[in-house]
């Protein structure tokens, strides 16, 4: 057995999301179409944060000042993807009268998982410093959360930053990444050994502060996608903070995040609820 009880080819498949699904164009082709949408809709400008082509950040400012801000990861399995394919997840967040800001970083296997994390802190401080003047939003009332690759990053970042953050909010993240190492999405990931994967693991480096901890996995995923957000859950649990994990019924891997754009759902209720907006 390669880990755990599973073989390496089992390894493989609980790890490979995109075979759970007959096609990933069709969810593509939507997260665009509603980010076209939303960006239409609503102010947005594109902000860098650092020197690297893909260090930006995309800002959906608040209405008015002192507003709660969400600080959204993309996934990708850290190789693909960018933020603007997830414009969507402003929406809601602004229309309930929040700021939102998508942050966008280098991919593997150019960069290393360490440089990743490393520029997904960079972002996220550039987001928090300059929340008042670009964002019309306050730094004491951050959410910072992601899907996939995006929820081990918006974990990273609470366990480096010195912002209070009120929660973290994490879709189908992957805390624990020594299974990962092991499977083949280290053929792209490059990470070198236990060492690194133990370093990049959220749930080795909890958040800290106090903040409310949401670890959230569609129902349909993997058996080990639906364990990452136990144990990551269990781990923030055990150092004190109010956490949970919770299965979203009928959603896999690439439908859950889509809930995030619609306003009537129950996570983006829990979103709303996490930032401390009414509706």
């Amino acid at each position: 057995m390669i880990y755990a009880n599973y073989t390496q080819a089992e390894l493989d498949r609980q790890y490979d999301a995109a075979s759970t699904v007959p096609s990933l164009e069709p969810f593509l082709e939507r997260y665009r179409s509603e980010s076209d949408r939303t960006r239409a809709e609503f102010p947005n400008e594109r902000a860098a944060y650092g020197s690297h082509e893909r260090e930006w950040l995309e800002l959906f400012p608040a209405a008015k000042p002192d507003a709660p801000l969400f600080v959204f990861i993309h996934g990708g399995y850290w190789r693909r993807l960018s933020a603007d394919v997830f414009s969507f997840v402003a929406g809601p967040v602004v229309r309930a009268g929040g700021a939102c800001a998508l942050l966008n970083y280098p991919l593997a296997p150019a960069a290393s998982l360490d440089e990743i994390v490393d520029a997904a802190r960079r972002g996220f401080a550039w987001a928090a410093d300059n929340a008042q003047s670009r964002l019309n939003a306050s730094p004491e009332r951050i959410v910072a959360g992601g899907h996939s690759a995006g929820g081990q990053l918006a974990g990273m970042i609470a366990a480096a930053t010195q912002v209070d953050l009120r929660a973290v909010f994490g879709l189908s993240g992957l805390y624990e990444l020594e299974p990962v190492r092991r499977s083949n999405v280290n053929d792209w990931l490059h990470l070198p050994d236990a060492a690194a994967a133990e370093r990049n693991s959220p749930a080795m480096h909890v958040p800290r502060g106090k903040p409310a901890v949401v670890a959230a996995v569609g129902q349909a995923e993997s058996d080990e996608f639906r364990r990452q957000a136990r144990v990551y859950a269990d781990a923030c649990t055990t150092a004190g903070l109010e956490a949970r994990s919770l299965e979203a019924a009928g959603h896999n891997h690439y439908t859950i995040v889509l809930e995030l754009g619609d306003p009537a759902s129950e996570l983006t209720a829990l979103l709303r609820g996490l930032l401390g907006l009414s509706g």
